[in-house]
């Protein structure tokens, strides 16, 4: 089919293209569509397929229409973007259409286009792999959460509470100012006195207190405070007392080394500083790579399409908003929350990962990096393992609903950032381990938090309310890797 293009550059990443059909080949298609009804048009006065070419054209002509522009425009619009090149993505604005048999389709087509830009260099880049060196002192402090964990609370009956010791109470919260909002109320809210982070009218309140005491108090929450809920706001809290207890650490010797699968306090100390070595290689690699990507992005600074770039940050606030529930969040966090400067947090991470995956999509273009069979299976195998489910099941789960391919992107992905790791120019680092020690006892944290998950909703706000740094900053800002951007249709 004979088309006449022309494009023409609209705004950043996108194009007005404009596309012209003769006449000619209009009227053709007008024919044959037409002809084509006629061979099952039902038309009074005239056996089925036997009417006038004529009469069916009059009596069918929007339907005869809709079919001659159902044919002509995708390819019409296939023929534009094949020819010119364009790399096309989400669906096009299609003009106005006017179509007559016997003169030329004439109508214009706005696309968001893949930008073009040239590879910088990707070889040789500069990089430093920060190692965290595990001491003692790490494993200690693993050692110490363990036993945090594993401890007995033991009711305190002969003294008042102090420092150290976990009170209980049901918290009744009234906010003061601004005044209107719902009063925040929660039982058995555990709160140990003199803790980090815990609010210093908690601890002053409720140091000295017996079970059945009944303490008032305010409390003005800063306006930088990290609950959105309570930030900047003032409350008057009334705390009854349900218990106070102490807790009780086990003794870390061989009997504790047992009850975690070790025979001896001594294997029990080297499979932890193994395990943290690991982690800190872990670490180290992770880093690496986030850092190979960062320097690389240095040297672009291109158009990104509008439409890529909100889908992205939503995602991202999808992520974060699941998060937040999952964790146990109010609603009434989720009201107080800036959003506006969520999104803009989301967007700006969208930008740099759409980016990202643009330029490392064509250096593995050039490099001809290929995910390969026993490299998807691999992925699959470890992601069934993951959810619980057979490697056959999940990948006729992941075949019926079209996302192997996003699968295959994302190793592709994984393969060029190591590609260019290879061939990069590093230093090595030795940092303290302390990031790592970190990271370990988080996970811990969190495993529980999972078990936990129905008694966290209920009192979220109320613990909120007690801690300087309840909720994560950056928690919008994962270290997953950004999804490669689909290829052009």
């Amino acid at each position: 089919m004979k088309v006449e293009v022309a494009v023409a550059d609209s705004a950043q990443c996108k194009k007005d293209v404009t596309i012209e059909i003769p006449a000619d080949t209009v009227r053709e298609e007008f024919e044959k569509a037409a002809r084509a009804f006629a061979q099952h048009a039902r038309v009074p006065g005239f056996r089925p397929g036997h009417a006038p070419l004529t009469i069916v054209k009059q009596r069918f002509r929007k339907d005869i229409r809709d079919e001659v522009l159902g044919s002509l425009v995708p390819h019409a619009l296939q023929h534009a973007v094949t020819d010119h090149k364009l790399r096309v993505i989400g669906n096009p604005e299609i003009g106005e259409l006017n179509l007559n048999e016997g003169e030329a389709l004439r109508f214009t087509v706005s696309f968001e286009v893949l930008p073009d830009f040239e590879l910088a260099a990707y070889k040789g880049l500069k990089l430093t792999k920060r190692t965290p060196a595990i001491s003692d002192e790490d494993v200690d402090r693993v050692l110490e959460n363990w036993r945090e964990r594993a401890a007995q609370m033991v009711p305190v009956e002969d003294r008042a509470s102090q420092d150290g010791d976990l009170v209980s109470v049901n918290l009744s919260g009234v906010f003061i100012e601004p005044p209107g909002d719902e009063n925040m109320d929660a039982e058995d809210v555990v709160i140990e006195i003199g803790a980090e982070g815990v609010q210093s009218e908690f601890t002053e309140n409720l140091r000295g207190v017996r079970a059945e005491d009944v303490k008032q108090f305010r409390v003005v929450y800063p306006e930088d405070f990290s609950s959105p809920g309570l930030a900047g706001k003032t409350l008057d809290f009334t705390a009854t007392v349900v218990a106070v207890r102490r807790k009780e650490l086990p003794a870390l010797d061989d009997d504790f080394a047992r009850e975690v699968g070790e025979e001896t306090l001594d294997e029990l100390r080297a499979g932890v500083r193994g395990g943290l070595e690991r982690q800190a290689e872990a670490h180290a690699a992770r880093q690496l790579r986030e850092s190979a990507v960062d320097e690389l992005l240095r040297s672009y600074n291109f158009p990104l399409p509008e439409s890529i770039i909100e889908s992205q940050a939503d995602e991202l606030m999808r992520e974060l908003v699941y998060m937040m529930i999952r964790n146990g969040v109010p609603p009434q966090s989720l009201r107080g929350m800036d959003w506006e400067e969520r999104r803009k947090e989301a967007r700006e991470r969208a930008e740099r990962d759409v980016r990202a995956a643009l330029v490392i999509e064509n250096i593995a273009d050039v490099e001809d990096i290929k995910v390969d069979g026993d490299e998807m299976d691999a992925e699959i195998e470890r992601m069934a393992d993951e959810e619980g489910e057979s490697a056959e099941a999940l990948a006729a789960r992941l075949t019926k609903e079209d996302r192997l391919s996003s699968i295959e992107n994302r190793l592709r992905y994984r393969k060029t950032v190591e590609f260019i790791v290879n061939n990069a120019q590093i230093a090595e680092e030795t940092i303290t381990g302390e990031e790592v020690v970190e990271e370990v006892i988080t996970e811990d944290i969190e495993a529980e938090d999972v078990i936990a998950d129905n008694a966290v909703a209920d009192n979220a706000l109320a613990e909120n309310a007690l801690t300087e740094d309840a909720l994560t900053e950056d928690a919008a800002a994962g270290a997953q890797e950004p999804q490669p951007t689909p290829s052009e249709p």
